[in-house]
């Protein structure tokens, strides 16, 4: 009956799915910075896994952009 407005529709889904994942690498990054901050102030035996943990968390962040921006 409408299918131009489920064209629509999923256009705003691909939209919502792509700044939605841009949102989340933005959240990655802060927290890459905020454990940099806390390995310069706090000094602990597991901040070098806590740094490891938090780079890999950016790089998978990064790949779901890609990801989403490649499938959607």
């Amino acid at each position: 009956m409408f299918p131009d407005f489920t064209n629509y529709l999923v256009l705003v889904e691909k939209i919502f799915g792509i700044v939605g994942s841009l949102i989340y690498l933005i959240f990655a990054l802060v927290i890459v910075k905020q454990v940099n901050t806390m390995t310069r102030n706090v000094r602990d035996k597991f901040n070098g896994i806590l740094i490891v943990f938090s780079y890999i968390h950016l790089v998978v962040a990064i790949l779901l952009v890609f990801l989403a921006w490649i499938i959607l």
